[in-house]
């Protein structure tokens, strides 16, 4: 079942501006690594009060990079931000 509908969760920041998806929703939609996905962030805390939009591959410990453009954007300048995602059907 490939991503169908837009999915919601909080992640955490971790180094090199990389956000882990939970295993549920790798699992249900079969995501595989170097897939291309659509995906959104939001700090849940700070001054930013829009959400930026990217698109990212998915490595293979089911990890995706924020680019640093992105990064730089929302003000995340440290590990341990904790972001709302939300993964995007294309």
């Amino acid at each position: 079942m490939p991503l169908t509908e837009k999915v919601e969760f909080l992640a955490r920041l971790q180094k090199l501006n990389r956000v882990q998806i939970p295993v549920e929703v790798r699992w249900r939609y079969k995501l595989k690594k170097g897939e291309i996905l659509e995906v959104q962030v939001l700090p849940t805390e700070g001054c930013s009060a829009s959400a930026e939009r990217f698109v990212a591959r998915l490595l293979g410990d089911g990890r995706i990079t924020i680019p640093w453009e992105v990064a730089q954007e929302l003000e995340l300048d440290r590990s341990g931000y904790m972001l709302r995602v939300w993964l995007v059907p294309q």
